[in-house]
């Protein structure tokens, strides 16, 4: 037993395995089947619509319609930046935004990887306690 007890000690110290930030860059493919790409510059993260749903909610002349900036409702979704401003801490990205096209709201945001599945990214965008999660799922370097 004390044996068995020595053995296990260390591995409640243990820290879980953090994502390497490098991970989060690509493309992702949200449910529905829009595209984001993550990139980063210095050592701040964006994430910019790569490609748009085949049927979008709304916005369906593919222009940011519901922008509450008014000279900013021509602009095209895609291409557009919606996550805005992460840094990386601890294994995930914080600390910036996410704006919603469908809705022209801007919402804080934080991103994860699992370590168990580096190719599934969750996106939590945040309004005060209440949040809302979306999976997206790495695209092939392949499929660019």
């Amino acid at each position: 037993m004390k044996h068995i007890i020595l053995f296990i000690i260390p591995f409640l110290f243990m820290c879980p395995a953090t994502v390497d930030e490098e991970a989060y860059i690509g493309k992702w493919e949200i449910k529905g089947g829009s595209v984001i790409e993550i990139y980063k510059e210095k050592q701040v993260f964006y994430g910019k619509i790569y490609k748009r749903a085949a049927q979008p909610l709304s916005n369906l002349n593919g222009l940011d319609n519901k922008n509450p900036v008014k000279e900013l409702r021509g602009r095209p979704i895609v291409g557009m930046i919606i996550l805005d401003k992460l840094t990386y801490n601890e294994g995930e990205l914080s600390g910036g935004t996410i704006y919603n096209a469908d809705s022209g709201k801007t919402y804080t945001v934080k991103v994860w990887i699992n370590s168990d599945d580096l190719n599934v990214c969750y996106i939590r965008a945040y309004k005060g306690w209440v949040f809302k999660t979306f999976t997206a799922k790495r695209v092939p370097p392949s499929l660019h």
